[in-house]
């Protein structure tokens, strides 16, 4: 699966209010904005898909590893402008169907994808058990949900601050345990969960994003 680099998201331009693209060149904040992702796609292996959706497509920069495994792309966000993520896919060699739309509503049928991949997006959602509906909906039996959302806490305000992004609480409203907690609801599976931790001796463990590779029940 290829990785999200330094070299890859020089590319894209900020997409949207919401768009983070722009911590993902600072020296060590891109690291972990890059690497919060990479450890995601990793979950994925050598595996290919048929179609697959990214919820929250942003600057296009996940479609842009996605694009070579995936015969079919598709992406929904609902501030992007998908054309402004076309001009820097398309020289790339990446076709992918894009539209701005909410995961409430996601205009797709019953049962499209392979795969759905969503990289924080879901600690907006003040309705993300929706959210994991219309997901769930759209997946195949035995498709995949790659789903990535960051701590929520006071160690993570702390860390927004930090790099001069303030009141974050206003926007992270959704903590990774109560989305996880509805998984099975929704016929969600868990097949891996990884974490992120800081690179920190002084605190050692402490959790700053977490994935998970989750399959729809057949």
């Amino acid at each position: 699966m290829p990785e999200i680099t330094p070299e890859l998201v020089a590319r894209f331009p900020k997409n949207g209010p919401t768009d983070p693209i722009e911590y993902y060149r600072r020296p060590l904040t891109g690291w972990l904005f890059r690497e919060r992702i990479n450890l995601g796609l990793r979950m994925l292996g050598t595996r290919r898909f048929v179609t697959a959706l990214e919820v929250g497509y942003g600057s296009g920069a996940v479609m842009s590893a996605l694009g070579p495994v995936v015969g079919a792309l598709h992406g929904i966000d609902l501030d992007a402008d998908p054309s402004r993520a076309r001009a820097v896919l398309d020289p790339l060699g990446i076709a992918a169907d894009l539209r701005q739309g909410s995961v409430y509503e996601l205009p797709y049928e019953t049962g499209a994808f392979d795969l759905v991949v969503s990289f924080s997006t879901f600690e907006h959602l003040h309705e993300f058990d929706r959210g994991l509906a219309e997901v769930a909906r759209v997946l195949r039996p035995g498709g995949l949900f790659l789903l990535g959302m960051p701590s929520v806490n006071k160690l993570m305000e702390a860390g927004f601050l930090a790099i001069g992004f303030k009141g974050i609480n206003d926007h992270h409203v959704t903590t990774p345990a109560q989305v996880a907690a509805r998984f099975a609801a929704h016929g969600l599976t868990v097949r891996q969960n990884e974490r992120l931790t800081l690179p920190v001796p002084t605190l050692p463990g402490a959790t700053v994003y977490h994935n998970w590779l989750l399959e729809k029940s057949v």
